[in-house]
């Protein structure tokens, strides 16, 4: 018999005992479903992660002062937070870096305009490159300039909640409002922004020459931005910035300096290692149906002991009656594999469909890609697993008798 032959014999043994091959697959179908639905949610959850660190340039390294990376007893010397100086030295120090840009944060204050008050906005201070680097654009206005940066303008960027609630439908472009006591004329709107869930429209945007002078006071920074050049890798930039302070404060650990693209790494590894370990657990109820697989294939040989005497006798040999009954082993298994695969599609775009209506994890839910190359390998193995636990009952039928075959009843 040709493959073609033994696999139509096969479905058609599959149409005679329809809840009998429903059931000995279940173990099948529950593993591959398993399999390509982690897949498929770990694919998900890695693309999302892209997705936001591209919001916020995936190539962006942030500098901070962490004091607490010193080891136990050692000073610090003259090294301290980090100020505008520490801006100029590595842009004059890292020749690979394009941006180097500083921002500093305002403590928790009130806007107010009029009778209305907006509590706690983000208030930050930046530059005009901080402003490129980070891609803020403006739906009403402008941004600021560098000669307001320079002559330390009161003037600020908003995001839409606070215009939303302290103009309504009013004008917004030249109004002046308060903070902490000090008036700023909004000349901006920024685009909404939603990064990890956090919106943009409870920030304020102003120069960080003004954000110093009027609140924070001196030239302290909270951290600092770059990027690299064009053709240089980020963890070279990183690799010439972490020198460069070593230089400056004496090889004392008290900096650190974290690239998006990193820390987007190791959430990705950490999904990927996750969704690897799930998949091979689940991959466990792969085994469990090719067990189920041996015992029915034990049965069906026993059911056709007469078929099978008939057919050695007249002429079959053991290898042909051995290729018949793995055919019908690994039909039954990949048939069991296809109904997974049509199964986890189903689940996904049921996931997609509701995680999009709930707006998780952002507006447009969670996308789950179908993987074809995982489906197409866990309904292959699910073959070779129906393969494998099938050969032994087909060699049973292969070396049955045919006298004896045909005498049993």
């Amino acid at each position: 018999m040709s493959l073609v032959q033994s696999f139509l014999v096969a479905l058609d043994m599959l149409r005679l005992h329809k809840l009998r091959a429903f059931l000995t697959m279940f173990g099948v179908i529950i593993g591959v479903m398993a399999v390509t639905m982690t897949v498929m949610i770990s694919n998900g959850f890695q693309s999302y992660m892209t997705n936001q660190f591209s919001k916020i340039g995936a190539k962006t390294i942030t500098v901070v002062f962490d004091s607490g990376f010193r080891r136990r007893g050692e000073g610090m010397g003259a090294t301290g937070n980090l100020t505008m100086a520490d801006v100029d030295y590595l842009k004059a120090r890292c020749t690979s870096l394009e941006y180097v840009v500083p921002s500093v944060q305002v403590p928790a204050q009130k806007v107010i305009f009029g009778d209305k008050t907006l509590d706690s906005p983000r208030v930050y201070g930046g530059t005009v490159d901080a402003l490129k680097l980070n891609a803020t654009e403006v739906e009403q206005g402008r941004v600021f300039t560098q000669e307001e940066v320079d002559n330390r303008a009161s003037v600020a960027i908003i995001g839409k909640d606070i215009r939303d609630q302290l103009f309504a439908k009013g004008p917004v472009i030249g109004q002046l409002v308060t903070l902490a006591g000090v008036n700023v004329e909004v000349i901006g709107v920024a685009k909404e922004q939603t990064v990890f869930g956090n919106s943009n429209g409870k920030d304020m945007m102003m120069p960080i020459s003004t954000a110093q002078s009027k609140w924070v006071g001196g030239d302290k920074i909270a951290y600092i931005q770059a990027t690299p050049k064009a053709g240089v890798k980020p963890e070279t930039a990183m690799d010439d910035i972490w020198q460069a302070l070593m230089l400056k404060s004496g090889n004392k650990k008290v900096y650190r300096v974290d690239s998006a693209e990193s820390i987007l790494g190791v959430f990705n590894g950490l999904i990927a290692g996750a969704g690897a370990i799930l998949s091979a657990i689940a991959a466990l109820s792969l085994l469990v149906g090719g067990i189920g697989i041996m015992n029915i294939m034990l049965v069906s040989v026993t059911e056709r002991t007469r078929e099978i005497g008939l057919r050695k006798a007249l002429g079959a040999k053991k290898g042909v009656i051995l290729f018949q009954f793995v055919v019908e082993a690994a039909t039954l298994s990949l048939v069991g594999g296809l109904i997974g695969m049509g199964i986890a599609y189903g689940l996904g775009s049921l996931v997609t469909v509701v995680s999009a209506a709930k707006a998780w994890p952002n507006e447009g839910g969670l996308a789950t890609p179908f993987p074809i190359s995982a489906a197409l390998f866990a309904s292959g193995f699910s073959a070779v697993i129906g393969m494998v636990f099938g050969f032994y009952p087909a060699m049973s039928a292969a070396r049955l008798d045919p006298i004896v075959a045909l005498r049993r009843e």
